[in-house]
């Protein structure tokens, strides 16, 4: 009974390769309203000012410039194997050190583990003005 089975998946698969053509040209009509929506689509998604909504890692959260603009130069000291980018933002009334952008908060908390036993403090918040070149 097996090698009836067998024998019969065989011939399938003998059947199936002769039956196709390699030399088979394929031609695709696209409507010119389709293309114009994806040409849309694409400009947008690969405009430089264009802002993403990612997780990314809070490592300090001040009201003060010049504490925030001092700590950014200390924490890329820090974390210099890391190879996610420190940044900050301002967003009223304050300003957010951050490290990371990615797409899914698994990623995000993943880079908080590494990171918690320098920043106790540190949180996994959903960034909404990083730029594509902060995704990793």
């Amino acid at each position: 009974m097996k090698w009836k089975a067998v024998f019969m998946i065989c011939l399938m698969a003998i059947g199936f390769v002769h039956g196709q053509d390699n030399g088979a040209i394929l031609n695709i009509d696209e409507e010119p309203s389709v293309r114009q929506l994806l040409d849309h689509r694409k400009a947008l998604n690969f405009h430089k000012d264009r802002k993403l909504k990612v997780w990314s890692v809070q490592l300090l959260l001040s009201r003060d410039k010049y504490l925030a603009t001092q700590k950014i130069s200390q924490i890329k000291k820090n974390t210099q194997n890391l190879s996610a980018k420190i940044d900050w933002f301002y967003e009223a009334p304050y300003y957010r050190i951050y490290a990371g952008g990615y797409y899914t908060k698994l990623e995000a908390v993943t880079l908080l583990n590494k990171l918690m036993e320098d920043y106790p403090d540190a949180i996994v918040f959903k960034n909404t003005e990083a730029r594509p070149s902060d995704v990793e």
